[in-house]
């Protein structure tokens, strides 16, 4: 016996975990689920179908849902939005609305699906954990503001001892006591640029203003920066892609050697976008090219270069030197298909 499916797709709408409509083109709902219900406080469809689905919207998404309606019915591409879907109460739940077009039959103007996926939960926790995160950084800068100060208190004891003593074997300690006084500074500051990893969202940054931007504010005299990245060309990532970019500037600066010119470019190649940092340099040996990207590897360069991989890859993107040594370092940042646009 042939299944009706019929029945089958009605039984795949009501037991749905997810709550469903199905609304004309103009937003008038037609059909509703259980899970609908549930959600709403409504106690049957009755009270909603023939009624526009902005019924059951939060007032301030009105106008959103309109425009995503528009754009769905125009081009046929559905969309997914946090919106608020409100209860016959008033309170309001937020949830990930998906449009999805149904085409209609002989040309017709068809209908819209829209599943609603509840995160009141899920944006409780990240409150919670976006709290956490921001006491955790308050402490771990009062933290660092005191042992910043207390180093500066021990570097300049230690200064003084090596101006008092004569013994020669007691200020080579005393310098090598230093050194590792200056190790320890320059790690804990380094902490203060990289504790957001992570905790901003990522987002859809300008490459070509955030680079130019970058680019003005760091010391280079002598050093020329030319910019090949086409206007208007957006890449998803966090937002401390914009350290990752000074950093490479100025590790040109600090350790090019020869170096004179850095040259970034983009192109679009089969395996995605490749944004290139180039320079003239002194390069970087065959056997270093993986080693750079390890943890504190050579100095305060290899941690930048470790968490900068780090950092490009809680959104997809991959990097890797390419250059030749003697002739040159080249960075290159691979953003995946669906990880960049234009405009």
């Amino acid at each position: 016996m042939e299944p009706d499916n019929n029945q089958l797709y009605r039984a795949v709408f009501e037991q749905g975990t997810d709550a469903m409509a199905i609304v004309d083109t103009t937003g008038v709902i037609i059909l509703i689920n259980r899970k609908v219900l549930e959600i709403t406080g409504y106690p049957d469809g009755g009270e909603l179908q023939g009624r526009n689905s902005t019924q059951i919207l939060a007032g301030a998404d009105h106008t959103m849902f309109g425009e995503c309606l528009g754009r769905l019915v125009s081009s046929g591409v559905g969309e997914v939005r946090e919106l608020g879907l409100q209860r016959k109460d008033g309170s309001i739940r937020r949830g990930e609305f998906l449009l999805s077009l149904i085409p209609g039959s002989n040309g017709g103007s068809g209908m819209v699906l829209l599943t609603f996926r509840e995160v009141s939960e899920r944006i409780r926790a990240e409150k919670s954990l976006n709290a956490a995160v921001r006491m955790l950084n308050r402490f771990n800068s009062i933290t660092r503001h005191d042992i910043m100060n207390q180093l500066t208190i021990l570097l300049g004891y230690l200064e003084l001892s090596h101006d008092m003593v004569t013994d020669d074997t007691l200020k080579e300690f005393i310098s090598r006591e230093e050194g590792a006084a200056e190790t320890i500074r320059r790690q804990v500051a380094f902490t203060k640029d990289y504790q957001d990893v992570g905790v901003n969202m990522p987002a859809w940054i300008d490459l070509s203003v955030v680079i130019r931007e970058t680019a003005s504010i760091i010391d280079h005299p002598g050093m020329k920066v030319e910019v090949g990245i086409s206007p208007g060309l957006k890449v998803f990532a966090d937002p401390l892609i914009r350290k990752i970019i000074s950093n490479f500037i100025e590790n040109t600066v600090l350790h090019g050697k020869t170096a004179n010119a850095i040259t970034i470019t983009s192109q679009e190649q089969p395996g995605g976008l490749v944004i290139a940092f180039s320079d003239n340099g002194a390069g970087i040996p065959s056997e270093d090219k993986e080693l750079i990207f390890t943890r504190g590897f050579g100095s305060k360069r290899g941690y930048g270069l470790y968490l900068a991989r780090e950092i490009l890859a809680l959104t997809g993107l991959t990097i890797s030197e390419t250059g030749e040594a003697g002739k040159g370092a080249r960075f290159e940042i691979t953003v995946p298909k669906g990880g960049y646009r234009v405009g």
